[in-house]
């Protein structure tokens, strides 16, 4: 059976290319509430720029339980993703590495300017306590080595 998993260097170049993480929070009822956010891959952690009007902002501040899923590809043999659970923690504006701000306007927003301050949004940094990732493009190299 061929080993599906990723390497570090793997892991970093794809959730860097990537551009939507589902992350998933415990919603008041104890039931799964998944939304999909845009993100930053920087250091190990993903770098999400919070809206504080999104449902999971209160569940976020309270402590609730998180996980992820980034995937990618469309045939099978291109399929590729990583999951795992999530801690986290707010952090302030001012406290928010430059090249994550640059990084965020550049993959999303089209501009080298980073983020300016806004009220209304919070950067959330999010570490993977656990980490399972898969590449099925490993298959096809393997038939048809």
């Amino acid at each position: 059976m061929a080993d599906l998993t990723m390497t570090r260097a793997e892991v970093d170049a794809f959730l860097t290319e990537e551009r939507v993480l589902r992350l998933a929070t415990v919603d008041d009822d104890g039931w799964p509430a998944v939304a999909p956010v845009w993100f930053v891959w920087h250091d190990g952690a993903f770098w999400v720029w919070n809206l504080e009007r999104a449902k999971r902002t209160p569940r976020l501040r309270a402590g609730t339980r998180c996980a992820f899923t980034v995937d990618g590809g469309e045939e099978y043999l291109e399929l590729r993703g990583a999951s795992g659970r999530l801690t986290y923690s707010f952090v302030a504006d001012d406290a928010v590495p430059t090249d994550v701000r640059v990084g965020f306007a550049r993959k999303y927003l089209g501009t080298d300017e980073p983020l300016a301050p806004a009220h209304h949004h919070a950067w959330i940094r999010f570490d993977p306590a656990t980490l399972a990732t898969w590449d099925f493009r490993k298959l096809e190299a393997r038939t048809d080595g």
